[in-house]
């Protein structure tokens, strides 16, 4: 019999990883996380690792986190100054999945693209760094780099976060590698997983208003961490332009006042929201949850128990 793994999902600002912790604690289990921005160390406030709850405990070790007594895996991967592709999660994930033996698994997260690698939904692209192709692409705008990603796949560029220029750059990467003939798509092998889909949504109103309440909460904590980053020598680096991070960036360089760089960075999480439900959509094994329902929690925790065994 195939190991059920649950997998959370959702648009960010949901709940998924305090509903993981929740599970964790009835139904003994850890956590892995599938964020593609939680995987960068030293980045904790602007990617939201640890849930904003009062009284939560958090151990900070190499490898693994321990939040509340729950372990978390998939944070602090690589330095922010590195790359770290879908592939290399995809390997990562697969080791930790079988290492356990006991427990039950949640693998929490709001990157669609590592959800479905990990559950053999997508084939990744097997495309190392073009340092030529790289070094002509750096030199282009935001607008010339959507472009040409527009140009050689549409699909794609439909999907992408068109403000993430590391993004831009890597799938522009892979497509020149496709069309040249020079890669294929594989599948992960060793599959030996029954994953069951957990999807937290509601009325797009209330993700924004939730993603601007966050913002307006994390938004010191942020521009302390940015500091330390820049003290750190990671402050020119991609990760730093990315969703939240270059909004409170401009802001600190004078360039505009801080009510304008909170709105920025709202504006880019509700574009971040719409490009998450569009990627979820695809997926018709998802069993939704409403939570702004009252019950909603309890209607997870008994998906989970049916489909414990």
């Amino acid at each position: 019999m195939k190991k059920p793994v649950f997998i959370i999902l959702g648009p960010t600002c949901t709940g998924k990883t305090s509903l993981a912790l929740q599970l964790c604690r009835k139904f003994n289990g850890s956590i892995l996380s599938a964020d593609s921005r939680q995987i960068v160390k030293y980045m904790d406030i602007g990617t939201g690792k640890v849930p904003l709850e009062s009284g939560l405990s958090v151990e900070k070790n190499d490898g693994c986190w321990k939040v509340d007594g729950i372990n978390i895996r998939g944070y602090d991967l690589i330095d922010p100054d590195k790359y770290y592709s879908g592939y290399d999660f995809l390997i990562y994930a697969r080791e930790i999945l079988n290492m356990f033996k006991v427990g039950n698994i949640f693998i929490a997260g709001g990157t669609g693209f590592y959800i479905d690698l990990v559950t053999n939904r997508a084939v990744t692209a097997h495309v190392g760094l073009d340092p030529d192709l790289r070094k002509q692409l750096e030199n282009l705008t935001l607008e010339e780099l959507c472009r040409e990603l527009k140009r050689l796949n549409k699909e794609k560029f439909q999907l992408i976060d068109r403000k993430n220029k590391n993004r831009l750059v890597r799938a522009i990467e892979i497509e020149s590698a496709r069309k040249t003939g020079v890669i294929t798509g594989k599948k992960s092998v060793g599959n030996e997983f029954k994953y069951k889909y957990i999807g937290l949504t509601t009325s797009r109103e209330n993700l924004y208003s939730t993603a601007d309440n966050w913002i307006d909460n994390i938004w010191e904590e942020l521009l302390l961490e940015i500091n330390k980053l820049k003290q750190m020598g990671f402050y020119n680096s991609l990760r730093l332009n990315g969703l939240v991070y270059k909004s409170a960036k401009v802001f600190l360089e004078g360039l505009v006042k801080e009510g304008e760089a909170k709105q920025r960075a709202k504006f880019d999480l509700h574009a971040y929201i719409r490009r998450q439900q569009t990627w979820f959509k695809r997926n018709s094994k998802i069993e939704w949850f409403d939570i702004e329902s009252s019950n909603y929690r309890q209607k997870v925790e008994d998906f989970v128990e049916l489909n414990c065994g």
